[in-house]
């Protein structure tokens, strides 16, 4: 899904031309108050037209019917969107032309809005409710409904950048704001699994424990009287590090340590987590007064025991980019004799690209009010004479959600069985709201293909929970859905995806509000 170079090419091309003209368009038309914005999926046009009203011009990217996976704009499309005021996409994998798109648009008065940067946004919310039972949810613990209150955060402190193993791992969860809360739990997981197990006996705002196992991730969550969780903290690394192959590592130039004791050494700048191609930025401090200024900093794979230099960093500080996980980085101190003086314990760059994050996250209706937040603060940017109609018309439309994520509540908390076959994998949350677990045919994005093993277990899943329906998209050829209806003999109901409205629904009105309730119709035919 990404584009082949005389596309990016003729972007380049594209851009150059209208920054040339974009000047004496802007002193030729009439200036207005309006703003001109482009959105990818249809719920973030929504947002932006109910919050925004007269004051904005929206545009789908998406003709109607397109398959907002795979659909890549034309040249004349992309000439529109460098005049715009805004281009706002999700991210996260959804659009496969955003990325090149949006590297395009950063040389024009753009203003560029990825939802995707907000991580927190595709992060499990501990939805539960009543009558659930799907226990694989890692996050649900108890099977708590924080009915669509905000998480606040919680910082970890403690980390060590590597323990030995048999280690006393000491950590401390702080609350950011004032509670009078005092109820924790700490949940683990190891790093070849995703669910996370409660640390029993760990009650409180401190975690101790033993370092047992490498890349091991921990987080601590506060619970209220009623056990609903407050907060909760991102998870940090446990890397452990017992040396076993550093005898001869740092005799870089074959220098003798003479047995000496080596000095500390602190790198600071380590984050918790990078993206592939991110910049990595350390600085090494030296814990002694010295004179000394010679540095040199070696990197080393998960899967090597040998240190390489790295080339061209020769300072007390490192800059290189982002490209192998579990890499570890460290840096050595040399004096006038080019004899190590000092070197630094090394730490671990964890690359997270997220690959396993769910960009739909438009099906929630507590999501897209939170969603709707962060529009509403960049319109507010865009346009500050606007503040007040805007903050107005989020009110308004947060209270629409909410009253839609109630209606979804009272007709799915009755149900039992809430399996549902579906085309591709644009559902998964409403199970963590709702308790209705997919069943999908493709994975994330509808232009994956599944092999003969994964229709398979489709088709055995049907018989399994004895489903009747399957489910259409509207903007899909449905073509395996077909094939897997066949197999099952199972009645076909439409469902809508939302990334696109076709033509049909933009002649009868139907508006993100009205496409959710016809969902809704949907489930309560098929669930029982």
């Amino acid at each position: 899904m990404k584009f082949i170079k005389p596309l990016v090419l003729l972007l380049t091309f594209v851009f150059m031309v209208v920054g040339c003209s974009s000047e004496d368009a802007s002193n030729s038309e009439q200036s207005t108050s309006d703003l001109d914005i482009y959105t990818t999926v249809y719920p973030l046009q929504y947002i932006v037209e109910e919050i925004g009203g007269d004051t904005v011009n929206t545009h789908s990217v998406y003709p109607p019917g397109a398959d907002g996976h795979t659909y890549e704009p034309t040249s004349k499309e992309m000439t529109d969107f460098a005049k715009s005021d805004a281009f706002i996409y999700i991210g996260e994998g959804m659009e496969g032309f955003a990325e090149s798109v949006s590297g395009a648009l950063e040389s024009q008065d753009v203003r560029l809005i990825e939802i995707g940067k907000h991580e927190e946004l595709f992060q499990h919310e501990h939805a539960g409710h009543e009558g659930d039972n799907h226990d694989h949810d890692d996050h649900d613990h108890d099977s708590h409904d924080h009915e669509g209150e905000e998480e606040q955060a919680v910082s970890v402190n403690g980390l060590a950048d590597h323990y030995h193993t048999g280690d006393t791992i000491e950590l401390t969860a702080e609350h950011d704001e004032d509670a009078d809360y005092d109820h924790w739990h700490w949940f683990t997981r190891d790093s070849d699994s995703e669910e996370w197990e409660i640390a029993e006996g760990q009650n409180g705002d401190t975690y101790e424990g033993e370092a047992t196992v490498s890349e091991q991730q921990i987080k601590a969550e506060l619970y209220d009287d009623d056990h609903e969780v407050v907060a909760e903290s991102d998870p940090v690394t446990i890397t452990i590090d017992d040396h076993e192959h550093d005898e001869g590592d740092h005799d870089h130039d074959g220098h003798d340590h003479d047995g000496e004791e080596e000095q500390a050494i602190s790198v600071d700048g380590l984050a918790g987590h990078y993206h592939t191609g991110d910049t990595i930025e350390l600085t090494a401090e030296y814990n002694e007064e010295a004179d000394h200024d010679h540095w040199h900093w070696f990197t080393r794979d998960s899967d090597s025991e040998e240190w390489e230099i790295a080339e061209g960093q020769n300072g007390d500080t490192y800059e290189g980019e982002a490209t192998v996980s579990e890499q570890q980085i460290k840096a050595e101190l040399y004096d006038d004799d080019h004899e190590v003086v000092a070197e630094s314990d090394p730490v671990t760059i964890t690359i997270d690209d997220h690959e396993d994050h769910d960009p739909h996250i438009w099906t929630d209706p507590l999501r897209v009010i939170k969603v709707a937040e962060i529009l509403k603060e960049e319109l507010i940017e865009l346009n500050p004479n606007e503040e007040e109609r805007y903050n107005e018309n989020f009110d308004a439309l947060k209270s629409e959600l909410t009253d839609l994520d109630e209606r979804y509540k009272d007709v799915l908390d009755t149900k039992e069985n809430k399996h549902i076959i579906v085309p591709h994998a644009a559902f998964g949350y409403w199970e963590e709201r709702y308790g209705v677990e997919q069943i999908p045919i493709s994975g994330l994005s509808s232009s994956e293909e599944p092999s003969q093993k994964a229709l398979t277990e489709v088709i055995d899943a049907a018989e399994e929970y004895d489903l009747d329906y399957i489910l259409y998209e509207q903007n899909s050829k449905n073509r395996l859905s077909e094939v897997i209806q066949d197999q099952i003999g199972a009645e076909a109901v439409m469902i809508h995806n939302l990334e696109v409205r076709t033509e049909e629904d933009i002649e009868n009105g139907k508006d993100y509000i009205e496409l959710m309730d016809d969902n809704l119709q949907a489930l309560d035919k098929i669930t029982k």
